[in-house]
């Protein structure tokens, strides 16, 4: 049996000093004889420690290295999940939404460049007043973290952003802010990186030049 599988990350996820197996069983959801395996091989590595009382195994949480390794697995395995389920809201929502700032760079670029916030899986979202409360319940039921100000380092996080009137362009089944604003909101920021990537996709005639000094090592 391999020790990382659906079962041994859900029982390492749940798991509770002083409960029975079939307690655990109960709440993730899969067989007793599955999480009974499970957890004799987890008891292998150390992970947990089973105390016998009379019919009953009773569970103790062992916080060592390969159990803080599945913590880490459980954590990244969570943001992609979050994150794909935050795209998909993007393309399917119904509600006045666009996105804005670097992430629109990210989208219109093609991911040709990707600023560092994009990066970090911080996305800004514009968002017509009416419809906010309806956006955070979205958010809330995937468990999207989303901020108006204040940074956090939970990921992803949607930073969203007030609006009243705005246009909306669709950009690969994406709302994001027609290119004419992006490229208006490059130059006022002199992003002169960001305008060369637009001028080499869309040839506006921006006349952008970014230097980079080439060295070979």
């Amino acid at each position: 049996m391999e020790i990382i599988n659906k079962i041994s990350m859900e029982i390492v996820k749940n798991a509770k000093d002083g409960e029975s197996i079939y307690s655990l069983a109960t709440e993730v959801g899969f067989a007793y004889s599955a999480v009974y395996k499970a957890i004799f091989e987890l008891e292998r590595y150390g992970v947990v420690h089973l105390i016998r009382k009379g019919n009953k195994n009773i569970i103790k949480v062992n916080k060592n290295t390969i159990y803080k390794k599945f913590k880490e697995l459980d954590n990244a395995v969570s943001v992609i999940e979050r994150d794909n389920a935050f795209w998909n809201i993007a393309k399917t929502s119904k509600l006045k939404i666009r996105f804005v700032k670097g992430t629109a760079v990210a989208i219109w670029t093609k991911g040709g460049f990707i600023t560092g916030d994009f990066y970090d899986r911080i996305y800004f979202l514009e968002v017509s007043k009416n419809d906010v409360n309806s956006l955070k319940e979205s958010l809330k039921k995937e468990g999207i973290v989303y901020t108006e100000g204040e940074i956090t380092n939970k990921r992803p996080l949607v930073w969203i952003i007030q609006g009243q009137k705005f246009n909306i362009e669709r950009k690969d089944s994406l709302p994001v802010m027609p290119l004419k604003e992006l490229v208006k909101w490059g130059e006022e920021l002199q992003l002169e990186n960001v305008l060369e990537q637009l001028e080499r996709i869309y040839k506006l005639g921006l006349h952008a030049k970014y230097s980079e000094v080439e060295t070979n090592v």
